[in-house]
């Protein structure tokens, strides 16, 4: 059975793994397939994570950000999702626009 700990992120690499230092002491390996939100981990981070021992040993899964996810992922890279959504339904829009006056309206004359 996994058990909720708190923790810091002590070294994560561009490899897409790395360790937790548990407030228990002890370390946890994570992956990034174990990151709620695919967010990548920074080192120093505070983190909150389920408990799991392996044939390897201590496996951090389930790792979220101590406040939760919602502010890291909108202020690391200074746009949300939504954002991105709306400004991509806008150009097809535009695009839905210049083709049907392109190829279906009659030409004056």
């Amino acid at each position: 059975m996994a058990k909720k700990i708190k923790g810091v992120v002590a070294q994560f690499g561009t490899k897409g793994y790395g360790f937790i230092t548990g407030d228990d002491d002890e370390k946890y390996f994570v992956h990034q397939k174990n990151i709620f939100n695919k967010s990548r981990l920074k080192v120093n981070t505070r983190v909150v994570f389920n408990a799991e021992e392996s044939d390897k040993g201590l496996v951090a899964t389930n790792v979220d950000l101590e406040g939760g996810s919602k502010t890291a992922s909108s202020s690391s890279n200074g746009s949300s999702n939504g954002m991105i959504k709306f400004a991509i339904t806008i150009l097809f829009i535009a695009q839905a626009v210049v083709i049907y006056k392109v190829f279906f309206m009659p030409v004056a004359g």
